[in-house]
């Protein structure tokens, strides 16, 4: 796997950044990523198996193979447990998934999708693809239910106009955070699915929805 360290003098990483599913990257977080190093804040981001600069097939692999590439890269840079989570989409799930075992203290989830029990053991494929087509009720995901686990500081950054997110997926992602310490909504105006290109083309944007996230990690309201 490939990845990057996004580096504050000094500042072990602290947070991890998982990417989506599709054509996506970890160098679609590089924007923010910079940014929170300027500010202090360390973090790494790594391409899931067969995307990005990683080698092998997303075929070969599925969601719970992404949970333990994961812990893969935080044992392999040793980072200081506990460890925080920034996701996209799909990754969303997975930092779901990696709650227990990495007892974050600030999830960031960028437009999170949600898969039922079924889509853990089967690889990424037509298999994949039949199983969440056919997927109507959400609310069984175990996502939901390790999120209900979750005690920490919860950001959600969804676009108004998602058309790949069920709404009654963002809203699951709301109420199921019933321990969380807090939790914060930002819904924008106008976006899609794509949060990060359409952040990247619009710097007023970026930078509030920029420090929401640095606040949300460091616990400063």
């Amino acid at each position: 796997m490939r990845g990057t360290v996004h580096a504050s003098a000094g500042d072990a990483p602290r947070t991890l950044a998982l990417h989506g599913g599709g054509a996506s990257s970890r160098l679609g977080y590089q924007p923010l990523l910079d940014f929170l190093a300027g500010q202090g804040h360390s973090s790494v981001a790594f391409d899931f198996m067969g995307q990005g600069e990683s080698m092998g097939r997303m075929a070969d692999s599925g969601l719970r193979d992404r949970a333990q590439q994961a812990l893969a890269v935080v044992d392999f840079l040793q980072m200081p447990r506990p460890v925080s989570l920034i996701a996209s989409s799909m990754g969303g799930h997975i930092a779901c998934s990696l709650i227990d075992a990495l007892a974050p203290p600030a999830l960031v989830l960028y437009c999170p999708a949600a898969y039922e029990a079924a889509a853990l053991e089967v690889p990424f494929g037509p298999a994949f693809q039949q199983v969440i087509r056919a997927t109507s009720d959400f609310a069984a995901s175990p996502a939901f239910d390790a999120l209900e686990r979750f005690e920490g500081r919860l950001l959600l950054v969804l676009g108004a106009e998602d058309a790949v997110i069920p709404r009654q997926v963002e809203d699951q992602y709301i109420r199921r955070a019933r321990k969380a310490s807090h939790v914060e909504v930002l819904r924008l105006d106008g976006a899609g699915h794509h949060l990060h290109a359409w952040l990247k083309d619009r710097p007023v944007e970026f930078a509030h929805v920029a420090q929401r996230v640095l606040a949300t990690l460091e616990g400063t309201g």
